[in-house]
């Protein structure tokens, strides 16, 4: 086991909710300054929510999802501009993290 390894996976999970749960608020119009709403209404939404869920696939055990840090980084941009710029940061922090172990 990885040095980081408990920290990503806290920071994935956490960085997965929290887009979860923007793309949802967002989704139904209760955006807080949290998600992209400039962009069209119901898709970015929608692949903030595929997002969040495909990162915390990646965090659990067993999962067809890879949990690397290179992916992690990968799904950590896409957050950010499909989604919650908060989450992005933290799951950004744990891709970096993995290239620190």
């Amino acid at each position: 086991m990885a040095k980081f390894d408990q920290i990503m996976k806290v920071l994935a999970i956490l960085g997965g909710l929290i887009a979860l749960i923007v793309g949802l608020l967002d989704l139904v119009g209760l955006n807080y300054g949290l998600g992209a709403s400039w962009a069209v209404p119901y898709l970015f939404p929608i692949v903030a929510i595929i997002l969040g869920i495909v990162v915390l696939l990646s965090a659990f055990k067993g999962s067809p999802v890879p949990f690397t840090a290179v992916w992690l980084l990968v799904l950590g941009i896409l957050i950010l501009i499909f989604g919650s710029w908060l989450a992005a940061v933290l799951v950004i922090i744990a891709g970096i993290l993995g290239f620190l172990n």
